[in-house]
Order: C-alpha cells, then sequence, then structure tokens
C-alpha cells in the first residue's frame, strides 16, 4: 500500500510517497497545477504501481485550491481522502514538537497522518449544495462591501446634513437614497420646494411621504449646523457612494434570486429524489423564523444533511457549543468554540433572534432561560441549538415543523 501526502498550493503541489513499510518511495515530487502537471503526477503513480486500489491519497481542504486536482483524481478512480486543515495542524505539532510549517513538512505530515488512520474525512459538497455555497459566499462579500458604503455616507451626512435624521430615520432605503441623489447636503435645498421634493417619490410605490415631511425636511436644511464646506465635493462623494450602493443592492438581489433558482430545483435527480428534496425544503420553510436564506447558508455551508449522524455531530460541526476548561473539580464554560462554520453559525444565531418575535415555544424557551440566569446572548445560542435540532430532525423525517414533537409541556 501506499500513502501519499499533497501539500496544495496555488501554482503548483508537493507530494511525498511512503509505503506500508515507512520506506520513502518518491520525496518531494513538485507538479503545477495545470494539465500537464497533472498529467506528470499520474504518470507517477502509474510507474509506481498500475493497480489505483493500492494508493490512499491525502490532500487538505485548503479554500478551493484542493478541488481541481481533487476531482481529478476522484475520476481517474483513486481513493482520495480530504483532510481538514485543523487535523493536519494538530497532527504534525504532535509529531515535530514544535509549529514548524512548508511544502515539505506539510505533505510529509499529510501522508503521515494517511498511513496512521488516525484521520476523519473532510466532506465534498455535492454540486447543488457547492452551488449554493459559491453563491451565498459571494454574497457576504457584497453585504459587507455594502456595509462599509454606507457606513461612509452616514458619517458625510453627520456633517453635511446631521438633522436629516429627523425625518428621514433610514438614509438607504427608496426614500432616503432618492433624496441624497438630488440633495446631498443641507446646502442643496437653497432652491427647492415641498412640491418639488414629492416629485421625487411619485414613481415608488408604497411611499408615504408627504408635504409636511417635505416641508420639516426643508426648515431642518435651512436651519443646518452645516458651514457649506467643500459641499459640491462633498455632494460629489456621497452620490458616487450612492450609485455603488443601488449595484451593490441589485447584484444582491440578483444572487437572491439565482439561489432561490437553485433552491427550488434540484439537478441530476430522479422524479422520486426530486419530489422528496422538494417536499423536505418545503417542509423547512415551515419552522418559524427560519427563512430561505437561513436555509440557503445551512445547506450551502453544510451540504447534505443527512450525513450528521445525530443533533451532537451537527452541533459540532457548526461550532454552536461553549468552550471548556476543566481542572479537578472546577469547570469553567467559555465563549463559543472558533470552530465549524462560522456562516451557518452566524445564520443560525440571527435566525433565533428571529424566532422569538414569530415562534411562541422559542420565546418561552428564551424566556425560561434568561429568567434562570442565564445571559441573553447565552439564551440565545441555546435557542440556536434548538432550532438547528428541529432543521436537522425535519430534514431526515421530511416532515413538517410541530411543535408538539419537539417541545414537551416544560417548553424543553
Amino acid at each position: 500500500m501506499y500513502y501519499v501526502g499533497i501539500d496544495i498550493a496555488k501554482k503548483f503541489n508537493v507530494c511525498f510517497i511512503v509505503d506500508d513499510k515507512d520506506k520513502v518511495v518518491k520525496k518531494s515530487f513538485k507538479f503545477n497545477n495545470d494539465e500537464k502537471g497533472f498529467k506528470n503526477f499520474f504518470n507517477l503513480l502509474s510507474s509506481i504501481d498500475n493497480n489505483i486500489s493500492n494508493f490512499a491519497i491525502g490532500m487538505e481542504a485548503t479554500g478551493l485550491l484542493f478541488e481541481n486536482l481533487y476531482l481529478y483524481l476522484k475520476n481517474k478512480g483513486y481513493n482520495v481522502i480530504l483532510l481538514n486543515p485543523y487535523q493536519t495542524s494538530k497532527f504534525r505539532e504532535m509529531d515535530t514538537m514544535k509549529k514548524v510549517k512548508n511544502d515539505n513538512i506539510d505533505a510529509i505530515m499529510i501522508a503521515s497522518l494517511i498511513k496512521s488512520g488516525r484521520y476523519s474525512k473532510a466532506y465534498v459538497s455535492k454540486e447543488v449544495y457547492a452551488s449554493l455555497r459559491a453563491l451565498h459566499r459571494h454574497r457576504e462579500v457584497l453585504q459587507d462591501e455594502l456595509k462599509k458604503h454606507k457606513r461612509r455616507v452616514s458619517s458625510l451626512l453627520a456633517v453635511v446634513f446631521p438633522e436629516m435624521e429627523q425625518v428621514i430615520k433610514d438614509p438607504f432605503n427608496v426614500t432616503g437614497l432618492a433624496l441624497l441623489e438630488k440633495y446631498p447636503t443641507a446646502m442643496h435645498y437653497r432652491y427647492a420646494s415641498p412640491q418639488r421634493i414629492l416629485k421625487l417619490f411619485r414613481n415608488i410605490k408604497g411611499n408615504n411621504f408627504n408635504i409636511e415631511k417635505a416641508q420639516k425636511l426643508l426648515d431642518l436644511a435651512k436651519s443646518s449646523v452645516y458651514s457649506g464646506n467643500a459641499y459640491d465635493e462633498r455632494a460629489y462623494v456621497i452620490q458616487s457612494h450612492i450609485r455603488v450602493i443601488r449595484l451593490l443592492n441589485e447584484e444582491i438581489k440578483s444572487i437572491d434570486n439565482q439561489m432561490l433558482k437553485l433552491f427550488n430545483q434540484t439537478p441530476s435527480l430522479s422524479k422520486e429524489e426530486e419530489d422528496e428534496v422538494i417536499d423536505i425544503i418545503d417542509n423547512l420553510r415551515t419552522i418559524p423564523g427560519i427563512s430561505d436564506k437561513t436555509l440557503f447558508t445551512i445547506m450551502g455551508e453544510c451540504g447534505n444533511l443527512d450525513r450528521f449522524k445525530n443533533i451532537n455531530a451537527f452541533i459540532g460541526y457548526l461550532g454552536l457549543y461553549p468552550t471548556l476548561e476543566q481542572s479537578g473539580n472546577n469547570t469553567k464554560y467559555g465563549k463559543l468554540a472558533k470552530r465549524g462554520s462560522k456562516l451557518a453559525k452566524k445564520a443560525l444565531y440571527q435566525a433565533a433572534v428571529a424566532a422569538i418575535r414569530h415562534n411562541n415555544e422559542m420565546k418561552k424557551l428564551y424566556c425560561d432561560k434568561t429568567s434562570q440566569g442565564k445571559a441573553k446572548k447565552e439564551a440565545l445560542v441555546i435557542v440556536a441549538r434548538k432550532l438547528a435540532g428541529i432543521v436537522l430532525s425535519i430534514y431526515k423525517h421530511n416532515m413538517p415543523y410541530n411543535p408538539n414533537r419537539v417541545f414537551n409541556q416544560n417548553g424543553a
């Protein structure tokens, strides 16, 4: 048996091969991340042994860099073991007793870990889940960028028209953006009238901006503390940010539509399998407080939930548990574990906040825990864990949400 460790990098990979008798078969073989490099690596394996079943190949799930080589080798029929980088890091520290890291050492450590058998495989999402993950992670990047632009506009508004918030609570809703595009600073209201302001909102559905608000806005602009310093330049900056904000809003909306389209279809499934998956999704949507966006995140980040044997395995993967320090008779619980899926953990926590508003059972659970002395955030984590359990149960049993099945009379 041959054990192959591959250290993945952007432009090239490094492999190390050892047999079951600890004999080094190939030391530090470097090959490029392209078709020629992959073929060179395949030829190397073939030259060692033509029987692909005699190889166990390990690599780390490092970002997305592993994907092409992983799929290439899987399509060739090799047994490819994907490892969590956390496992290999701890194994390397234990083996070398040092925090030493380079391409050669990593390849050796991966081969050694595979040979030892003391590893657990990382999960590789199927195409539909990988697609959801890619879209959702891109959405998170755009959301972060959107927040940056909003913060910069808010900082400028605190100077050029700080009184505006007395009339417009959210300058980034439809009404606020329309006003800022036309009147970015208090100085720009000099030649405005209530009627001119109202014309901005004629084509905006659901708008409740009236003549009284327009007049108050004008009065505040005239008495504003803004000196008018660099008002044209600052107006240009605000309007530039608004153009970007509108573009980001459109992109985020487009991604949401794409995820919803993907979420409501099940490619490459038989009719029977497709009907079952659609039922599962519809049943998951019956959980009060759980939105489609939350489901996008959970299924994109966690993949097929059937792979989790029980709720403890699911909670462990999510990282929805406190750190524990125990010494003698002393037990101390700390903050939430840093491990796990950060985005899925965040989504469930936000769902917990929504659930205690829209789900009576979750609200009671939250209130019970806070009345027992739990901090508000701690109680929300408990609600998030409960939601995770409900999601997993509905996914596995394909039944709609029923509070009587998940809560006993005490609301536990």
